[in-house]
């Protein structure tokens, strides 16, 4: 278990970077402007919360507390947490050198940010947003409804698993592009998905044979 902020930001740092070089390679969803990063990790309510900015997904992720046991639940649960902003649906997942812990998906694919600097600025405006009480409102700005049940093998006859492993994961409809509430000034947004890929990459839900 990691209580460290600045230990867990570099053990996530590692981990996807470890994905972004053995795994990614070469995937046509890769916004190749951007590189792998952590930022605003910190203790928060005997957890350690932070974000992963990577050239394929950006995610929240929260380490387990002292009096928090994730072992007993099936990867792509979703568990409710709390923010003064309100409340956000966030995933068990795993990866290689961490672990279980939780992430809640912030953005995939990540073809919307012109620079590093840019998904950074968006990070920390989520930060800054979900830590501010003025802020809060009735939900998440991400559905991981469909998400979920492919991760826990659900039926999901509406989505070829087989067929879209040929293509990026997180392939989205252009025209569903919608605005996320505080990110407008640094022209950011978040779009529906009209499909998933790529069971094993599914929101850094990674690990090694």
């Amino acid at each position: 278990m990691i209580q460290d902020p600045q230990a867990a930001a570099q053990a996530f740092a590692d981990s996807f970077e470890q994905v972004h070089q053995s795994q990614m390679q070469g995937l046509p969803l890769l916004n190749t402007r951007l590189h792998v990063e952590t930022l605003g990790f910190q203790s928060y309510r005997d957890r350690v919360i932070g974000i992963v900015v990577t050239p394929w997904l950006m995610n929240v992720v929260m380490l387990p507390g002292t009096d928090d046991d994730w072992s007993g639940d099936e990867l792509g649960h979703k568990l409710p947490q709390a923010f003064p902003a309100g409340s956000y649906k966030f995933m068990v997942n795993e990866i290689d050198g961490i672990g279980r812990y939780l992430s809640h998906s912030l953005y995939s694919p990540m073809r919307e940010f012109q620079s590093q600097n840019h998904a950074l600025a968006a990070a920390e405006a989520w930060l800054r947003d979900a830590m501010d009480p003025e802020r809060a409102d009735s939900g998440d700005q991400v559905d991981e409804e469909l998400l979920g049940k492919v991760l826990r093998g659900e039926e999901t006859p509406d989505i070829d698993l087989d067929e879209l492993e040929s293509i990026a994961f997180g392939q989205s409809d252009e025209s569903a592009a919608r605005p996320v509430r505080g990110l407008q000034d640094i022209g950011v947004r978040v779009e529906q998905r009209s499909g998933i890929t790529r069971r094993d990459l599914l929101r850094g839900r990674i690990r090694g044979d």
